[in-house]
């Protein structure tokens, strides 16, 4: 299905004004200025330095400044979409699940990690509960898509996503601020200033402000929920000499919002007990997404702050970089997990993290040999409670109240030496050899009580923290042979290991349970062509293989007769295999227009995958969680100059994403959907005013953005409906 009819009312309109305008364009005078739309050749630092992003062996997706704006990419859930191979499943604001080929985590205690790995301006982000940054003022977002062990290191098996941003301008005066207002009482600001402070040294204050009122109406507590209220500020000094540099940079962002509105879902499998959904139902009669019901006034708070120093010395021999870096969070969240009003489980979480993390580069070229190397260092401290409860206005304590309740306190030191060579043994064929070397230590200190709720096994219930310590080591290799046909045509074949760190499972369920989970790891073989075909048609392949050994899988269940909703469990569960084929493509048919966009298609299943303690324990020949067979998007991208200089954009985007596996229950699937969006800019004649307005989910899509199984019966958090709005920004 293309599109759905709810979409065809708002997509003639467009189709109509599209077609009116280049009617149009006929009558107005010749431009003899160069087209608008045109093929975007982005400079990429995938390899940690510089280069095309037509000529890396690596597959990836890249952003720009102006593909953010006009896409309005604030945080990974709005990049998920126009990504293949990538979905975010947001459980809560401090409950993220990235997954990236099938790579995946959904256990966020204080011992474990993600598979996919965020960077930000080159600064590791480790936390589940801080891996969702605030994205404003980006010069450009590039997604790695693959095992990215070499150059990146632990935890990204399945990809890295990098998010540059702009630097402080040495040259002159710039500024900008934007304002957008829509439905739901949706008020966004946004701006910066930048500019020389001094002959070599530059300044620069960025801010962003994200504001609109709930959209779902919860009936049971007569208020509205899954609002917004985000606020992030970032500051940076610029020292720049010939052959010296220094990037000082700050930032702070602060998350304030209601609850996520989850809702229980009827599958309509008769495996599903449906535990949660007549209550629901009976109060809810005109169901999902608008109505909730769920009888706990939840919340998600979040602070986080950042520094880091980035040093950089060009010597004739190469150039060697220092980026020190410090970052803190808290969390504080406290949600109800059923959506029923009939009984509440109150899911209350309170974190506090730290981390503090060094990298030694050395990036140099000689003659036909460039290569890059280096040394990583990084701490981190995390103090996790999380408690669960039936009853209102519990105390996350030592269970004084009856709650079930377990505290995690862990400390991780990691160390890495790693380097990665291109040797260009003829004009026309490179050889890349690469790898890193890792090593990490985790003490974590459990304790566990089991209380009323029984979802921390009662066997395992002590006053007492419980010290564990374990170490690990990997060493992650990559070869690749790239064979550049012409200027415009590059095909590479590789071969990548990743492996994300071992770790201590959340919510043990016995002494037993407390051991140490084994690394993840992936290997990676990509055969990968790019190529600009014409000076107006561009199409980039991948055929991908991976295999994942050791998994780390997490849950919860299976639940007994009466006494208990089920435990959470995380194990190293097994192998998967995962065949996939992406293609991205961009053509320019008529001057002035621009269609561009990506088919995802893969094929995963689980290999000699069994999960203890399961409904569901022998996964094998199933499909991975989080693995839609298909997914495709579609945008295009109009430009119509006018007479006066100034020039409308209209942009619209169809994106597809598959059915996928939410959870380990056969029924728990998270269904298709697609959404479209749309807007039409007008641009002054010199840029410095832009009006647009604006579009999302035109359909009114009704869609699920993460499915989950409490007591095996499906609770869903769903995504936004149709947003509308104007925006205005000034720049100078």
């Amino acid at each position: 299905m293309f599109y759905s009819a709810k979409a065809i009312p708002p997509l003639m309109f467009l189709w109509l004004w599209s077609n009116a305008v280049s009617g149009q364009e006929e009558n107005t005078q010749e431009n003899t200025e160069e087209p608008k739309a045109a093929l975007e050749t982005i400079t990429v630092t995938a390899q940690r330095r510089d280069e095309s992003v037509q000529k890396v062996p690596v597959a990836v997706t890249a952003m720009n400044a102006d593909m953010i704006e006009r896409q309005d990419v604030h945080n990974l859930n709005t990049i998920a979409t126009r990504v293949p191979g990538l979905t975010f499943s947001p459980f809560s604001p401090g409950q993220n699940i990235i997954s990236l080929r099938g790579a995946s985590s959904n256990d966020d205690g204080a011992g474990t990690d993600n598979s996919v790995a965020v960077f930000i301006d080159d600064v590791y982000l480790g936390r589940v509960s801080n891996v969702n940054p605030e994205m404003f003022d980006i010069e450009r977002i590039e997604v790695l898509r693959g095992p990215q062990g070499t150059l990146y290191g632990k935890n990204t098996i399945g990809g890295a996503i990098n998010i540059i941003s702009k630097l402080p301008n040495l040259d002159e005066l710039e500024a900008k601020l934007k304002l957008n207002i829509g439905n739901y009482s949706r008020f966004d600001t946004a701006g910066f200033i930048s500019g020389p402070l001094s002959e070599n040294i530059a300044g620069k204050l960025s801010f962003s402000n994200r504001v609109n009122d709930g959209w779902v109406n919860n009936v049971t507590l007569d208020k509205k929920q899954k609002d917004n209220d985000v606020f992030a500020v970032r500051g940076q000094l610029l020292f720049d000499n010939s052959d010296f540099q220094t990037l000082l940079s700050a930032d702070y962002s602060r998350l304030n919002v209601e609850d996520m509105a989850r809702i229980p879902v009827d599958t309509g499998d008769e495996l599903d007990p449906a535990i949660w959904y007549p209550s629901y139902a009976a109060v809810c009669p005109e169901g999902a997404p608008f109505c909730a019901a769920g009888a706990i006034d939840g919340y998600s708070k979040q602070t986080a702050y950042g520094l880091s120093a980035k040093l950089t010395w060009d010597f004739d021999a190469g150039q060697l970089i220092s980026i020190s870096a410090y970052r803190d969070s808290k969390s504080d969240w406290n949600m109800d997990s059923t959506g029923s009003p009939a009984l509440a489980l109150i899911d209350d979480i309170y974190e506090t993290s730290d981390q503090f993390s060094q990298e030694f580069r050395w990036v140099s070229e000689l003659d036909s040999f460039k290569y890059v190397s280096g040394l990583w260092y990084m701490t981190e401290n995390t103090d996790r409670s999380e408690c669960f409860d039936l009853s209102v206005g519990s105390d996350c304590t030592l269970a004084t109240d009856g709650s079930d309740y377990y505290r995690q306190v862990n400390k991780t030191e990691s160390y890495a030496i790693f380097g990665q060579g291109d040797w260009n043994f003829t004009d026309d064929w490179i050889l890349t050899l690469g790898g890193r070397y890792s090593y990490e230590t985790k003490t974590i200190d459990n304790q566990a009580i089991a209380g009323n709720f029984v979802i921390i096994n009662e066997n395992f219930g002590t006053d007492t923290p419980v010290r564990l310590k374990e170490s690990w080591s990997a060493f992650t290799p990559k070869v690749a042979l790239k064979y550049e046909v012409s200027d415009d045509i590059t095909t590479y074949l590789s071969y990548a290991r990743g492996f994300k760190s071992g770790g201590f499972p959340a919510a043990p369920q016995s002494i037993e349970d407390t051991k140490a989970l084994n690394p993840e790891k992936a290997d990676n073989i990509e055969l990968g062509i790019k190529s600009d075909i014409t000076d107006t048609f561009r199409l980039n392949t991948t055929v991908f293989h991976t295999k994942y050994k050791d998994l780390q899988i997490q849950s919860f269940g299976p639940r007994d007769a009466g006494d208990s909703f089920g435990v959470f469990n995380t194990f190293n569960a097994g192998d998967a295999e995962l065949t996939g084929v992406e293609l991205e493509f961009a053509w320019i048919p008529i001057e002035d227009l621009k269609i561009f966009g990506f088919y995802g298609y893969m094929d995963s299943k689980f290999v000699d995958t069994v999960v203890p303690n399961s409904a569901y324990p022998n996964q094998s020949g199933q499909e991975m969680l989080r693995t839609p067979k298909n997914k495709y998007s579609i945008n295009l991208e109009h430009y119509l100059d006018l007479d006066s200089g100034a020039y409308f954009t209209t942009n619209i985007s169809y994106r597809f994403t598959d059915d996928q596996r939410g959870e380990l229950e056969p029924y728990a699937i998270q269904p298709a959907f697609d959404l479209i969006d749309a807007s039409v800019t007008w641009h002054s004649a010199n840029d410095d005013w832009k009006v647009s307005v604006w579009g999302k989910n035109l359909a009114d899509e009704a869609y699920i953005t993460h499915l989950y199984t409490v007591a095996s019966s499906v609770v869903a958090v769903y995504g936004e409906p149709r947003m509308y709005g104007v925006s205005v920004s000034w720049q100078m």
